[in-house]
């Protein structure tokens, strides 16, 4: 039992990555300019191929939203909300920006000043964390960087300056922050894929990973998955890609996940060592059983919480329509499920990323104990 538990705390911790491949609450079959359907030439999926084959996917799916262009910069306007999950676990911590682009002969990613937190991650076919980059400037990319090909996938999280009192104009300079985000290439070649993989049998490569990391899940780990194909545990790699495809590396994020099932419960701590100077922030984000927003106030970012008078903080999970009693602070609000909750603590823009991971994987392990009593 503690090996199933444990299986799915990674498993749920790692579907709050930015996963770009949609998994739809009906889990219809996923849709890309490479038709799903079965044909001979198609190559099937395996755990040694699984990393290639599933990027290869995201990057069709991101392409399909830019009429199969590539160096066209796509922004997401808005965070998620209960009407607006389309993958599982989504947060809102920021907005995102992405792009597949063409870097055969050089390409350069430039973006502008900001008064917020705002990371470009770019990755290549492999996974491969090919350079990351916090705050302004520019990051000159070309092939020869590359693990395989000319072609790599763009991330841009872009955080909202939440001290703001007028909300509009917090979305309008994250906006302009987006919009700040210019791609200069030397070459515009279509992606087309390496491989034609058999996107169907993905999914059963998927399921005999997740069962593989339940009979032992002491063997994997989420920070040593993530980052450059050759730094990174290939395993390791193989487990959290297939939940989290997009993730950052341990250098400058962390994820971890708790449980429970309570309608009122509250926990005290002492705030994550993070780059506080250097826009860094943690946040709470609450899910059903399931994975999905539940609810309305389903999260919470440092940048609004209130200190207790010895600076510790006190987090606050009441159900959803549970009334606030006198003395709540930092409330989120917790779906009423009979099977219970689960939220998720993320952190951004780690001191020591080793020690940031630690403080995170006791924190929601002590987490999971007190709200499961």
């Amino acid at each position: 039992m503690k090996k199933i538990i444990l299986g799915f705390l990674l498993v749920a911790a790692l579907g709050a990555c930015t996963s770009t491949e949609p998994a739809s609450k009906t889990n219809a079959p996923v849709e890309t300019s490479q038709s799903m359907t079965k044909e001979s030439n198609l190559t099937a999926v395996t755990m040694e191929n699984f990393i290639h084959a599933d990027s290869t996917r995201s990057y069709l799916k991101e392409l399909s939203k830019s009429d199969n262009k590539v160096n066209v910069v796509r922004a997401n306007r808005e965070l998620a909300s209960t009407d607006s999950q389309d993958i599982i676990r989504m947060n809102a911590d920021t907005l995102y920006t992405r792009s597949v682009i063409d870097v055969k002969g050089g390409a350069t990613i430039k973006v502008g000043k900001y008064d917020g937190y705002q990371n470009i991650m770019i990755l290549d076919i492999n996974h491969s964390e090919i350079a990351t980059l916090t705050g302004d400037g520019e990051l000159k990319i070309d092939e020869t960087m590359l693990t395989e090909g000319q072609h790599v996938y763009m991330i841009v999280r872009t955080g909202l300056l939440r001290k703001l009192d007028n909300d509009k104009m917090m979305y309008e300079k994250a906006h302009k922050a987006q919009d700040n985000i210019t791609i200069s290439a030397n070459s515009s070649d279509p992606y087309v894929p390496s491989v034609n993989y058999d996107f169907d049998s993905l999914e059963g490569i998927k399921t005999q990973i997740f069962k593989e990391y339940g009979a032992d899940p002491s063997k994997y780990s989420i920070r040593r998955g993530f980052g450059k194909a050759s730094e990174r545990s290939e395993k390791d790699a193989q487990v959290v890609i297939a939940i989290g495809w997009g993730g950052l590396s341990k250098e400058n994020a962390s994820y971890s996940t708790f449980m429970g099932k309570g309608i009122r419960e509250s926990y005290t701590f002492s705030a994550p060592n993070l780059k506080y100077d250097d826009k860094g922030f943690f946040s709470f984000t609450m899910y059903t059983a399931d994975g999905w927003i539940g609810t309305e106030n389903y999260a919470i970012n440092s940048d609004d919480m209130v200190k207790n008078e010895d600076g510790t903080y006190t987090l606050t999970i009441l159900a959803s329509g549970e009334k606030m009693e006198e003395g709540d602070k930092n409330v989120v609000r917790s779906p009423r499920d009979t099977r219970g909750w689960m939220g998720i603590i993320r952190m951004y823009q780690p001191t020591d990323p080793e020690k940031n991971y630690d403080w995170n994987e006791a924190t929601t392990k002590e987490m999971t104990e007190q709200f499961s009593k």
